[in-house]
């Protein structure tokens, strides 16, 4: 599916007043909206907006999309003391609505690569897949610390 229309001769009309082809449905100074040959302009402007595609889905695309037992793993081997027990506080929380409060106080303190892994995506039903060990792993790292 395109997120784009794609333009054809068809899609332009003459101006007059400018002396040149203009694309109907996109007066924004893309290539290809205003020129002399609207079959030369409809491949311009087709291509200026598969590139600006392309662009986009390299920009938008992250490299890992992290799980929340990931970001547990992370916090105990390099997590400083506040990251350890906002998880932490994450994995106890007694409620959905408890749950999403913590979270979004975890935004300012997670590095926003673990976004996903606790806000975005299934953001209480997550929690629920961390193993025990792990869990017990995160305790002693927050008490060794205390």
């Amino acid at each position: 599916m395109s997120l784009f229309r794609t333009a054809s001769a068809q899609d332009y009309a003459f101006n007059p007043e400018s002396g040149f082809w203009e694309l109907s449905f996109d007066s924004r100074p893309v290539r290809g909206t205003r020129c002399d040959d609207p079959e030369l302009g409809a491949i311009q402007y087709n291509e200026a907006r598969a590139k600006f595609k392309a662009k986009i889905k390299e920009g938008v695309r992250p490299e890992h999309v992290f799980e929340f037992t990931e970001l547990v793993t992370w916090v105990i081997e390099n997590g400083d003391l506040a990251q350890r027990e906002i998880v932490l506080e994450m994995l106890q929380a007694e409620s959905a609505d408890h749950y999403s409060e913590i979270a979004a106080r975890a935004l300012r303190i997670i590095p926003s690569h673990f976004d996903f892994a606790y806000f975005w995506t299934n953001r209480n039903g997550q929690r629920f897949r961390v193993s025990v060990e792990l869990r017990q792993a995160l305790v002693a790292s927050i008490e060794g610390d205390e």
